[in-house]
């Protein structure tokens, strides 16, 4: 599937932490083609067994196998003698790190990210403050290492910059103390990663990011809870403002949050 904002090609990948049999794979594969590029639309009925069977040359245990990943993750329920059906995205298992991934390659990543950037804006500000008293000397140096290996990137992003500035971030969710903030790390590092890809283009938007995290880290350390708030929410406005200057829609609310709710 190509995502339509870059010039790369992306497709989905069988991610060794969870690896799906090949068969059971393809099936996988190739019905999230359809679901995620919208061919199949909202409570439509997925192709029958037989179908599927005949078209990918697999066995009937096959796609049972595969329908039952997508039933558990929320993106397809079955109906006795009905089918399978496509279920609203609001349904699908959000928080699930594959379920992640696959909308981060797809067509769909663009109405994620409103979305995305929207909870981190909720949780990354208090998570900061509470790291900033609740973090370790080590913790602390931790994350000073993380925006040294993103500050790399500073002339060009390479794969070293951009898991620096992942590691950043999930760093200030597992030193908030919080067990519940730290297990959101998968949604963070999509969130980044895809936001990475959007805005990988405007390099010159890398240094200013780059002071804004430095900003943040020095708040945090200096165990200062409300500045660490305000360098935070500097952090998501400026990622915000480059999402913005290639065409992606906020909400007028989550913008006056950052105050920039100026149109």
């Amino acid at each position: 599937m190509t995502f339509m904002t870059v010039q790369q090609t992306y497709t989905f990948q069988n991610n060794p932490t969870f690896k799906h049999p090949k068969i059971r794979w393809r099936v996988i594969e190739h019905l999230l083609h359809k679901m995620l590029d919208q061919s199949l639309r909202v409570n439509e009925p997925l192709p029958g067994i037989n179908d599927l069977c005949e078209n990918l040359g697999v066995s009937r245990t096959a796609v049972r196998e595969a329908i039952s990943v997508l039933v558990a993750k929320g993106m397809v329920a079955s109906k006795p003698g009905e089918g399978s059906f496509i279920q609203p995205l609001s349904s699908w298992m959000l928080l699930d790190p594959e379920v992640l991934c696959w909308l981060r390659e797809s067509d769909m990543a663009l109405s994620i990210i409103e979305h995305l950037m929207e909870i981190r804006l909720i949780m990354e500000p208090e998570a900061a403050a509470l790291a900033s008293l609740r973090g370790s000397m080590e913790q602390f140096m931790s994350m000073n290492e993380a925006l040294a290996r993103m500050s790399c990137g500073e002339n060009l992003r390479s794969p070293e910059s951009i898991q620096g500035d992942i590691d950043f971030h999930n760093l200030i969710l597992s030193t908030s103390g919080n067990i519940f903030l730290s297990r959101l790390r998968d949604l963070c590092m999509v969130s980044v990663e895809l936001v990475v890809r959007l805005t990988f283009e405007r390099v010159e938007s890398v240094a200013q990011s780059i002071e804004n995290h430095r900003r943040l880290l020095e708040a945090i350390t200096s165990r200062q809870p409300d500045q660490a708030r305000i360098e935070a929410k500097r952090v998501l406005g400026k990622t915000v403002q480059d999402l913005r200057q290639i065409n992606i829609p906020f909400r007028r609310d989550i913008l006056h949050q950052l105050g920039g709710d100026k149109d």
